[in-house]
């Protein structure tokens, strides 16, 4: 790079128009008229494949309709584009339901040739993929199982630092290691030293992801049915609920004591750090229908609440895409779901992070927008502008 060049970076970053600390990419052809700048990493984001080989057909609400096998051609579509993207993603996060539950009703065998066929087209990524898990994974598999299936990235090495948050089982206690919960399924991992991801168990306590002899399970049941008088099947229907009421349903799910006191220690290692946070779950916190909201919602936001390092939380569940900023100026961003994504676009995302904002590039029916970190905000007064370009963007084929 001359020293021309070199003195035109630095007087920029003087009169504050590029952060300091910034990497830049720099085209020979193009040195003095057209600067970029390099993120300091790239990760590839979709939700709610629900792969099943069967005919379309539409959701529980009869609302839209779900393209099970159309599904599997749209992974296949994210991993070739990742590979392909010149700013190439250091990892991936599916956020939850990889396998709809209608595999299962043919029983276990189907549902695990079902996962290894989807697994199959996420291979083609050039990269590790960290699975946040939901219900539709549980209505095919136990706790347990799951834990003893590749969907289990606690222990994911390789391109990132995985912290292990496992705890051994307790042989003193049968139905909680039959059942699989004393596996801990939620934890964090630092792609970056100045980035800190963590993977939340949204159904930490939930009526579908325990079984019925598990302690948690009667726990979950009792919050559930405090509130929705619905039996049986039927306690996945909102029916008889108003507002906020209407997220105890049997489909959604809660973050336990243990699990979240876990989370306020890692919110306070990274600010010790200085670290920016990006939360992953399933089940969303804020931003989405009262039907499809975590149980203990206002516990979370909450705890996030309590520290200005977290930048945005990333959800799936819904199947429509949403964005939001709670009270506390955390960005809560709801991903459309893979399964629901017509025929001939698609719903998956490329986002390039960078020290005090990251880009988010959308393909389809996931839109394109930059999202400026709140602490960035708080820390150099910087202005937050949030714009949202609508233009989708072609996947590779």
């Amino acid at each position: 790079m001359s020293s021309r060049l070199l003195h035109y970076l630095h007087s920029l970053q003087i009169y504050g128009r590029v952060p300091a600390n910034r990497v830049y990419c720099v085209s020979h052809q193009t040195m003095t008229t057209n600067i970029t700048t390099c993120p300091l990493f790239s990760f590839g984001v979709l939700a709610d494949v629900q792969y099943a080989d069967i005919p379309n057909r539409l959701n529980f609400a009869k609302t839209s309709m779900r393209y099970y096998r159309n599904s599997i051609k749209l992974v296949h579509q994210a991993a070739l584009t990742w590979n392909q993207d010149s700013h190439k993603p250091s990892f991936a996060v599916h956020l939850g339901d990889l396998i709809d539950g209608f595999n299962n009703r043919e029983g276990k065998a189907n549902s695990e040739k079902a996962l290894r066929n989807i697994l199959t087209e996420f291979d083609k990524f050039d990269g590790p993929v960290h699975h946040i898990l939901g219900n539709h994974d549980f209505y095919n598999f136990t706790r347990k199982e799951l834990w003893d299936s590749r969907l289990n990235t606690t222990q994911l090495t390789g391109k990132v630092n995985v912290e292990d948050t496992t705890t051994s089982r307790n042989p003193t206690n049968p139905p909680e290691n039959e059942c699989g919960c004393s596996n801990k399924l939620y934890y964090k991992f630092n792609p970056h030293p100045d980035f800190c991801f963590v993977v939340l168990d949204t159904y930490d306590i939930s009526g579908c992801s325990h079984l019925q002899q598990c302690p948690r399970y009667e726990e979950a049941l009792k919050i559930l049915c405090a509130v929705n008088k619905n039996t049986g099947y039927e306690l996945n229907s909102p029916t008889g609920l108003e507002g906020k009421e209407r997220r105890y349903v049997l489909y959604n799910g809660g973050v336990g004591k243990e699990q979240l006191q876990w989370l306020r220690n890692v919110l306070e290692e990274a600010t010790r750090k200085q670290q920016t946070v990006f939360i992953l779950d399933h089940i969303p916190i804020f931003g989405a229908t009262d039907q499809c909201l975590l149980w203990n919602y206002e516990e979370v936001l909450e705890t996030l609440g309590e520290f200005d390092c977290v930048a945005a939380v990333l959800s799936g569940h819904t199947h429509t895409y949403n964005y939001g900023e709670d009270t506390n100026g955390i960005r809560h961003i709801i991903f459309p779901g893979i399964v629901e994504a017509t025929p001939g676009t698609n719903a998956f995302a490329t986002i390039d992070v960078y020290s005090d904002y990251c880009d988010i590039r959308g393909y389809g029916q996931m839109p394109s927008f930059t999202l400026r970190y709140p602490r960035w905000n708080k820390t150099m007064g910087k202005v937050c502008t949030d714009s949202t370009k609508e233009t989708s963007v072609q996947a590779t084929s």
